[in-house]
């Protein structure tokens, strides 16, 4: 079932590419609604200060969908199962493709626009904070000629932008599906709103989940990174980038979007630091980002094999 949900939704999402029709439904707005009502009840209680308020705000949805499924039972079950583990699956992708939002990026670069290319190359992260990329500008800043951007040399530009397309393919892609295999369509839903509560929480919602959601975003990605970036390792040069990154593999505290970077990076054989191949570097990116959805496909029927 599990496999199959999957085959249907990267169909969907990589052959008939039409998730980006589907952006509003993928922002969530019912669960900052949730949100909202959960603080109105719960903000004066001690508990929801800590980790209680996180596990009651992430949990609830993936508890009342389980419940939900759990109504249904035989055939009707099964049926009822497939139908939400397709609907969540899809839905939890995005919101928007890699290949729409790297659009104004390599519009920018064909017209020889650095500037604007560097603007778009930043608007990529659906991070609320960054780790590679000191000057990025926040999202309140406008477009007045007094801001001054600190914009970096082109090949500078394209490593970077790199960088961004492979921590956007584990957060907008493998995460969900490394999630879904191993837990279903509450897995999926759960890795999903983990994110957007991130950064409901870097947006000063509620400070005092800030911390708390740090360490959730790292630990939920601790597994799926190392499994994406051995992937990743399988679609390029696996030698080169297992040397590159096996320290990273077992550290608890290491940085998962360091090492997802850095081994989509060491799979194409390229050298550490700037880039040397321009924008093409970009697109090759973009065909390891896809050609690593198939391999989670094989990876998803070996699961399914061993469960």
């Amino acid at each position: 079932m599990i496999l199959l949900s999957l085959i249907i939704v990267l169909a969907l999402e990589f052959h008939f590419k039409i998730g980006n029709d589907f952006r509003g439904a993928r922002d969530f707005s019912w669960f900052k609604s949730l949100q909202n009502k959960l603080f109105d009840i719960f903000s004066d209680k001690a508990f929801f200060e800590g980790w209680g308020g996180v596990t009651l705000i992430l949990l609830l949805p993936p508890i009342i969908l389980m419940g939900f499924v759990n109504l249904f039972d035989g055939v009707l079950y099964w049926l009822v199962y497939l139908l939400i583990s397709v609907c969540i699956l899809f839905l939890s992708l995005g919101p928007d493709s890699l290949e729409k939002s790297l659009k104004p990026y390599f519009d920018s670069v064909d017209k020889g626009d650095v500037e604007s290319a560097f603007k778009h190359s930043q608007a990529l992260s659906s991070l609320k904070y960054e780790k590679f990329n000191q000057e990025k500008e926040s999202d309140e800043k406008d477009d007045s000629d007094d801001v001054e951007v600190n914009v970096p040399e082109a090949d500078e530009l394209v490593r970077n932008t790199t960088r961004q397309i492979l921590i956007e393919s584990q957060i907008r892609y493998f995460g969900v599906i490394a999630w879904f295999i191993f837990f279903g369509p509450y897995g999926a839903l759960l890795y999903r709103l983990a994110h957007i509560y991130s950064n409901h929480c870097q947006e000063s919602e509620f400070d005092e989940h800030t911390p708390l959601m740090d360490t959730v975003i790292h630990w939920i990605n601790w597994i799926p990174a190392r499994i994406t970036s051995l992937l990743f390792l399988l679609t390029g040069d696996f030698v080169n980038g297992f040397y590159r990154v096996k320290d990273y593999l077992t550290d608890a505290l290491a940085d998962n979007w360091q090492l997802i970077a850095e081994t989509g990076i060491a799979a194409q054989s390229l050298d550490r630091g700037v880039s040397e191949r321009n924008v093409d570097e970009n697109t090759e990116t973009l065909e390891l980002v896809y050609r690593t959805a198939i391999i989670y496909l094989v990876f998803a029927a070996l699961v399914a094999t061993l469960s």
